[in-house]
């Protein structure tokens, strides 16, 4: 028994290193973390079959990526902007303005993902992020969730299908605007007209992937 709970814990610390090492390989390029826990479901057919009933009873949780940051605004998993230092009008590149200040947060934006397995055919897929919040912007917080599962194709578990779906929810983001000594309103972000600014109140992300693997 202690053998096989050691097995299963150096699979478990494999499979969650090798999660966080590949996992950045698994999404769009404008996404800031993971949202999958593909890398979790190993062919089994690559261990001993006597260790296939402690992967079947395998359940652990893993944390895949986290994602730290000042500069860089987030919404829904990917960048929103960058907060702008030194910003010139869209109508006249003579006139600009300092505006870093409108755009500090009062703490650092956290963007974390992870899963939390099941058993050795399912997963829990989540994600978290604390928000952004400045004078001129305000990114509330946000979960994500979902789910992945693994089915295999033979009694040989040499080929299997690996399906997910995940998504973002609960994002809502609030520009603020700047206002001239007419008290006419600007978007601070390029000095434009706040009548000629537009965005995304509700920003959300959906994930669908499917992936077949087989062992040659």
């Amino acid at each position: 028994m202690l053998q096989r709970l050691a097995i299963f814990a150096h699979i478990a610390l494999a499979l969650i290193f090798a999660a966080s090492v590949h996992a950045e390989g698994l999404e769009p390029e404008s996404s800031l973390v993971s949202t999958s826990a593909k890398n979790a479901f190993t062919l089994d057919n690559r261990f001993p079959k006597e260790w296939w009933f402690a992967l079947d009873q395998s359940s652990y949780i893993g944390l895949t990526n986290i994602y730290v940051g000042e500069r860089s605004i987030a919404a829904a998993g990917e960048s929103l902007m960058t907060r702008p230092e030194r910003t010139c009008s869209i109508y006249d590149s003579a006139i600009c303005f300092n505006t870093s200040r409108l755009y500090r947060p009062d703490a650092p934006q956290i963007v974390l993902s992870g899963y939390a397995k099941l058993d050795g055919n399912n997963a829990l897929l989540f994600g978290l992020d604390t928000g952004y919040r400045a004078e001129k912007i305000n990114v509330s917080p946000a979960m994500m969730i979902g789910l992945s599962h693994r089915h295999y194709l033979s009694d040989k578990r040499d080929a299997q299908f690996v399906v997910e779906a995940a998504g973002w929810v609960g994002q809502s983001v609030n520009h603020k605007p700047c206002y001239d000594q007419f008290d006419r309103a600007y978007y601070c972000g390029n000095l434009s007209a706040w009548s000629d600014f537009s965005y995304n109140q509700n920003p959300t992300n959906l994930y669908l992937k499917l992936w077949f693997d087989y062992a040659f």
